[in-house]
């Protein structure tokens, strides 16, 4: 049985659903949806910037640093080609209260996590019509 199902709601939005959760997926207005979600690779940058976050966040409370103000922004470029790809991803780690000696150690935190590592192998994808 799958971990995550997207299920087709009409027109441009799916309703995906994971454990107890759920989340729609759309398309803004201009391209035919109603806006109702955030789109495919909206979701993409947002579990890589909330994997960094979580990743940080576990670190600031390991290292006993004050994680307030913490935000994780995230951007991407789409690649024009045939097919479009996000070929590049601009992350900033925002920790108001890291001291000095410890920037170092945050950075290494944010590249460890899942998402990031995941991303850097280029994953096979196997996608199969039932």
């Amino acid at each position: 049985m799958a971990r995550l199902k997207a299920k087709y709601e009409g027109g441009s939005r799916f309703s995906v659903a994971c454990r107890s959760h759920s989340i729609t997926i759309d398309q803004p207005k201009d391209n035919g949806g109603e806006d109702l979600g955030m789109t495919p690779p909206e979701v993409l940058a947002s579990s890589l910037a909330g994997c960094i976050g979580f990743y940080v966040a576990r670190y600031c409370e390991q290292a006993k640093i004050d994680a307030t103000g913490l935000e994780v922004s995230c951007d991407w470029h789409v690649e024009e080609g045939h097919p479009r790809y996000m070929d590049g991803f601009e992350v900033n780690v925002s920790l108001p209260n890291v001291p000095d000696k410890r920037r170092k150690a945050v950075e290494r935190a944010a590249s460890s996590c899942l998402i990031h590592a995941t991303l850097g192998k280029a994953p096979k994808v196997n996608v199969t019509l039932a």
